[in-house]
């Protein structure tokens, strides 16, 4: 983990109001780093529970869930939150449909909880797939925030992940890495 810098910003397209020194710290998750902190947490979470199936939060959950799904052999489901009532497709329309989770071991992932709606949306999502067992996980929770069962770390700060950088640029995928950064 490092901290982000003038050229993580450029290549985030940051805002010119974003680019001036920040109020608050900033951690950056590279690719390597998130494989680790991933393998890590799926450990913990092997130790006590076992889901069949991980649901994967879009955006930022999808990269976690999927690599918490290969680390626990469980099975892969991603899901869309909408966080506006109005964006959902009509009242009482909190997520996207997932498929039969009938009598299954569910975890349900997203990248960072603050208030844990989201959370929520999915959970509640899952059992009315009809998932036996719901229990979620993140890799950052705020000091004040929501708590999950599972999480990797507990900051304040800003945390850029690999999968925030503009990766396409001039029409071809560009790994971070290989671009001297």
């Amino acid at each position: 983990m490092g901290v982000a810098d003038g050229f993580a910003m450029d290549r985030l397209a940051a805002p010119a109001h974003l680019r001036r020194a920040p109020k608050k710290a900033m951690r950056e998750i590279g690719w390597a780093a998130f494989g680790e902190v991933a393998r890590n947490l799926a450990a913990r979470i092997h130790e006590s529970y076992r889901p069949d199936v991980v649901v994967g939060i879009a955006k930022g959950g999808v990269f976690v869930g999927g690599a918490l799904a290969a680390a626990l052999g469980a099975e892969f489901q991603p899901v869309r939150i909408e966080k506006r009532r109005r964006d959902a497709g009509g009242p009482g329309a909190p997520a996207s449909e997932l498929p039969p989770l009938t009598g299954r071991r569910v975890l349900v992932v997203d990248d960072v909880a603050a208030t844990g709606a989201t959370l929520a949306k999915a959970r509640a999502a899952a059992r009315k797939a009809g998932a036996r067992e719901v229990r979620t996980a993140v890799l950052v929770v705020r000091p004040s925030g929501a708590r999950p069962d599972f999480h990797a770390f507990e900051t304040d700060e800003l945390i850029l992940f690999a999968w925030d950088y503009q990766l396409d640029q001039l029409g071809a995928a560009v790994d971070p890495g290989e671009v001297g950064v």
